[in-house]
Formats: C-alpha cells, sequence, structure tokens
C-alpha cells in the first residue's frame, strides 16, 4: 500500500508516540487531513483504536488517490460525493491489500463494516470543517444535512448481521433426527393426547408450534415469518397449501413501526407447505388466536403471530424469546434451534430435490440455470446473488467427498 500507519513523537505532549498516516511515496510525509482526525480521536480514544481507525482509512486514502484525486479541494469546496462515488467507494473498501490486484481478494464482511465505520467518520469530520466556515446559515444548514445523507448512504452498503454470520460462520445443516426430535418437542397437546415435554403453556403452543414448523417447512429468515399476515393473499390454503412472503408496505396506514416491519427488505415469493401444518394453522387462527389479539392504537393485527403480552403483531424479538424458552426447558437444543440453521436445512433440501430432478441428465447448463433460479426464487434474493452458493456450500462438499471417493 502507498499509505500506511506509522508512529512518530509528539515534542508538546512529552515525545508520546501518536498514530500518524503518511504517503510513503512522499518521504513517510503525514497527511494533514488524517493527522487532525487522528489528532482529535487520539485525545478521547485508545492507543489501538486509534491505530486501527487510520489504518481503515488508508483504504480510502488508496482509493481518492486511483479514483477522485480531487476529493480534499472538492471537500472543501463542500461538494459531496454522489452516489456513484459511494458505490465505487464501498467496492474499493471490500479490496484486501495484503494481495495484489489482480488477485482480487477481498476482506472479510466484519473488516468491511469496521472500515466504513472509519471512513463514516471521518467524512463526517472532514467536512464539517468546511461547512461550518460557510457565512450563510441557512447553506450552512442545507451543506450539513447533505453530509449526513451521504454518510447514511455509505453505512447501509454494511453488511447486516446476518450475512456477516454467514460469511464467517457458516451454519451447518440439521440431521433428520434433529428435525424430527424438535418436531416432536413442539407437538401441542390435545384432548387425548399431552406432550410432557412441550415447555409452552396450552394455550400457546399451537402458535409456537405453527411458528417453528413453518420456520422449517419455508426456510424463511425471522423477520419475514413475523410479517406474515392472517389473508387469504397470504395464506393459500387450496388443495396445494402455500404461504406467500412479502415485503412490508411502508406506506400502509396499518403499519405498527415496529424494527422488523418496514425496515426489513426481502423479495417476494410463494412457499408450498404441508396438509399437516396446514391444518395446525386453521386450528391456531382459529381457536388460539382469537384470544391473544387485543387492539394496539385501536386496531386489532393483520398479522399471524401474535404476542401475548400486547395482543400485537409478534417481533423478531419475540420470536427469539420463544426460542430461547425452549433453550431453558431442553438445554440441549441451545445449539440446534436457530432461524438461521433452519434455513440453511431448507435451503440444502432444496438444492438437493433440484439435483435428483436432474439425475442422469447430460445438460449442465440448463441444470446450472435452474439451479439458480430455484434458489434464488425459494430464499428471497436478487438473480444475481451468490447467497445460494454460501447457504448450500456443505451440500457441495459433501458430493465432492462422495465423487472423489468414487474416483480413488
Amino acid at each position: 500500500m502507498q499509505y500506511k500507519v506509522i508512529k512518530i513523537r509528539h515534542p508538546r505532549y512529552n515525545h508520546q508516540l501518536i498514530p500518524m498516516l503518511v504517503d510513503t511515496d512522499d518521504y513517510d510525509f503525514p497527511l494533514p487531513s488524517a493527522a487532525i482526525w487522528g489528532f482529535d480521536l487520539w485525545h478521547s480514544k485508545p492507543l489501538n483504536t486509534v491505530e486501527a481507525r487510520l489504518q481503515d482509512l488508508a483504504a480510502f486514502y488508496e482509493y481518492v488517490d486511483k479514483n477522485h484525486p480531487s476529493f480534499f479541494e472538492d471537500a472543501a469546496a463542500t461538494k459531496i460525493l454522489t452516489h456513484r462515488q459511494i458505490t465505487t467507494l464501498s467496492s474499493a473498501l471490500l479490496t484486501n491489500f495484503k494481495y495484489t490486484l489482480e488477485e482480487d481478494v477481498s476482506v472479510k464482511p466484519s473488516t468491511f463494516n469496521r472500515r466504513i465505520d472509519s471512513i463514516s467518520q471521518f467524512l463526517s469530520f472532514h467536512y464539517s470543517r468546511y461547512v461550518h466556515k460557510l457565512n450563510d446559515l441557512q447553506q450552512m444548514d442545507d451543506r450539513q444535512k447533505h453530509v449526513f445523507a451521504m454518510v447514511g448512504r455509505l453505512r447501509k452498503k454494511r453488511y447486516s448481521k446476518s450475512e456477516i454470520e454467514i460469511h464467517t460462520n457458516q451454519a451447518k445443516s440439521l440431521t433428520i433426527d434433529e428435525v424430527r426430535i424438535i418436531k416432536e418437542i413442539v407437538r401441542p397437546s390435545t384432548e387425548n393426547f399431552v406432550n410432557e415435554v412441550n415447555p409452552f403453556s396450552p394455550e400457546l403452543q399451537r402458535r409456537n408450534a405453527c411458528a417453528i414448523l413453518l420456520l422449517i417447512e419455508l426456510g424463511c429468515r425471522a423477520a419475514e415469518l413475523v410479517l406474515i399476515k392472517n389473508t387469504d393473499e397470504q395464506l393459500k390454503f387450496t388443495t396445494n397449501p402455500t404461504v406467500v412472503i412479502t415485503a412490508e408496505n411502508s406506506n400502509s396506514s396499518r403499519l405498527r413501526y415496529r424494527s422488523d416491519g418496514a425496515s426489513h427488505k426481502t423479495l417476494g415469493r410463494e412457499l408450498p407447505i404441508s396438509k399437516g401444518l396446514q391444518s395446525l394453522i386453521v386450528d391456531y387462527i382459529e381457536q388460539d388466536r382469537p384470544k391473544l389479539r387485543k387492539q394496539f392504537n385501536g386496531q386489532f393485527t393483520d398479522y399471524l403471530f401474535v404476542s401475548k403480552s400486547d395482543g400485537g403483531a409478534m417481533t423478531t424479538d419475540g420470536l427469539t424469546y420463544l426460542i430461547d424458552s425452549l433453550y431453558r426447558k431442553v438445554p440441549n437444543l441451545v445449539n440446534t434451534i436457530h432461524p438461521h440453521r433452519l434455513r440453511v436445512t431448507k435451503g440444502i433440501e432444496v438444492r438437493n430435490a433440484v439435483d435428483k430432478d436432474y439425475e442422469g441428465s447430460n445438460s449442465p447448463m440448463i441444470k446450472s440455470g435452474d439451479m439458480q433460479d430455484t434458489l434464488t426464487t425459494w430464499g428471497g434474493w436478487s438473480s444475481t446473488s451468490t447467497m445460494p452458493e454460501r447457504y448450500t456450500k456443505e451440500l457441495l462438499q459433501q458430493k465432492l467427498s462422495e465423487y472423489l471417493a468414487k474416483s480413488d
């Protein structure tokens, strides 16, 4: 890298070593803007934090040196980065500079997120220095709003927690026996059958069983599950029952503004469920849901899963609490039941089913295209997403091992 962090002794602070970002092509000359920001951080943050933030800033300087050499002159004129520049910047921040550009190696998602945070802080600090020098208060306010919007766009490029988990800790799929055990534990009691291992109170057993079984059969995200509504448009219970997953409408007059509501992004799709689960959901809707549902802000919720605490829509936090309750009663389930692991299991099941459909086929191109289309539709991803490969990596490794074993 052309830019790196070195420690320089400061004569006014008892010659303490202060991290500085320098240009190695210019005799290790400290970079003024980075030095001002780093010095400001040094007064309030631990030394290793300052050094790490400046290391992140080095990636930004690499970007502006190659793609936006007029950045600092533009910033002095309070000229804000455009949407396109934010996009190219975020792409550049993925670069792992320990390798050559030709090798095209990306940093870990957690490192990328930290870079986004560091550079967002730098941009806010750097632009504010010039915005506050404007004489016109209206112009100052307008420019500051543009800076906030620009930083917000950059922060939206961060990986989500689930994406980081997928990249760093590949979840394993459940075995057939593990799925069977989960189903046996959450099976609701009836007049003729008492499930002594079910940890939930009688009035919640059907609701909770429906929630967990839908996670198993649909393989949907937790935030998608709590957005399912009790409507004919989303619960299509005909000869072949299906559930339609849709994105929350942020313009709806019935929006509850819960954190997992309108902000959740998903691609709509229609997925099949078993007739047994259909019957269980119908029983829950007819017998249990009316007793749980109460008015919230003067309205009754349309969402399928109702919270016992306030009678409104269940949230992802409520779903997490539901699953945590299973852990408290059956500690051995702590590493088994997790919405993401259930999703991975379903993804492998779907991919395996597509594989079997094409068994003996001599048309791998058609198979490849159908595989991508099927998996992205099931998972709610864009048609070019690489997520299906990440979710079904375990199956691919298994098939590779089987192939290699046969070839020995």
